[in-house]
């Protein structure tokens, strides 16, 4: 369990307790100022599962007091995507004009821009939509550069990207996740899937989507200090062991996530010496391009004491994750995740 006090993970008999770490709710405490309330769904991370459980799935809200009042029952006569092109060219989609077109299975992992270093803001679903690019044909100019694309959403947020990345085929409108339409809380009817973005660039509950002219995209996340249209930063992960000791001479199997966006994972390593030497990881889920990875490590031999445990990741493009360390402002946060483990005699 985690003591959110302290800051450890306890063990029946051993620890593991977060290196140079913060809680949650102080690491993302110029979020929460700006937007609302976070709800911790996701906080215990011992096992994490490849495909995150919707009732587990994080939630950052901007809007607290919002309630959605839309159902199945209730969204074909209630609701309407608004879509605006060039020209003030119009074209309104019902619910199910959206579903009739084509579908696409997919996964995608959600990483919130304030997710602190191995923090568990970050998420893994499957998910069913139609891609962006339809969506938006009836809309489009012949030529396309010059403008962006700008998501507004029924609980007052908004947000634009670029209109290239809106047209790739790895955008999408999903209205399905885990096999369910959208939970309420996670965008129902529509949320939008962009590839490459934090959460605070990909809006839930959609209504409207417009076309802008201008090249220079903005949000309501940016107003209060965050970036803009940035790339998601790698990160490495170390959960914390099942409720049990770790013991000397006894094999134990460490475990986490590895994430890099667009770029994919292709290898995640492990230092059990505070980075003296690093040791190769299994990859044994995942890890393409949009979605994280799940490492385990089979640690043979457990020595007596405090170990100090490190993780990182090298990216489908061969970058390695750097150590260099960051906070959460402006752009998402970077660094190693550091575990300390004692090891029982």
């Amino acid at each position: 369990m985690t003591d959110m006090r302290t800051g450890k993970w306890t063990t029946r008999r051993g620890f593991l307790a977060v290196m140079g770490g913060i809680g949650v709710t102080v690491s993302i405490g110029g979020l929460l100022r700006a937007c609302g309330t976070f709800d911790g769904a996701g906080l215990d991370p011992d096992l994490t599962s490849f495909i995150t459980p919707n009732e587990d799935f994080f939630l950052i809200a901007f809007n607290p007091n919002f309630q959605p009042e839309l159902d199945i029952a209730s969204v074909e006569s209630a609701w309407n995507l608004s879509l605006t092109g060039f020209g003030g060219r119009r074209h309104k989609l019902l619910y199910s004009d959206v579903r009739n077109l084509r579908a696409v299975d997919f996964r995608y992992t959600f990483e919130c821009i304030a997710n602190p270093v191995g923090g568990p803001l970050i998420a893994n679903a499957e998910w069913r939509g139609t891609p962006l690019k339809n969506v938006l044909e009836p809309v489009l100019p012949v030529e396309r550069s010059g403008y962006c694309v700008m998501f507004r959403a029924l609980d007052g947020f908004y947000s634009s990207v670029s209109i290239d990345r809106c047209l790739s085929d790895d955008s999408f409108l999903a209205y399905e996740m885990n096999g369910v339409p959208l939970p309420s809380r996670h965008g129902f009817p529509v949320r939008v899937v962009l590839p490459d973005l934090y959460g605070m660039k990909q809006p839930r509950w959609i209504s409207e989507i417009a076309l802008v002219e201008g090249t220079e995209t903005i949000g309501l996340f940016e107003q209060y200090g965050w970036a803009s249209e940035v790339s998601i930063k790698t990160t490495t992960r170390i959960d914390p062991p099942p409720q049990q000791s770790i013991f000397h001479g006894e094999p134990f199997t460490l475990h986490g996530i590895a994430f890099a966006g667009a770029r994919g994972i292709d290898r995640v390593e492990i230092s059990l010496d505070g980075g003296i030497r690093w040791r190769d990881c299994e990859l044994v889920e995942g890890g393409e391009p949009g979605v994280w990875g799940i490492w385990t490590y089979d640690w043979d031999l457990p020595t007596p004491g405090e170990h100090q445990l490190i993780a990182r990741s090298t990216d489908g493009a061969g970058t390695v994750q750097t150590s260099v360390a960051q906070t959460v402002m402006p752009d998402g946060a970077s660094g190693y995740h550091r575990v300390s483990v004692q090891v029982d005699d």
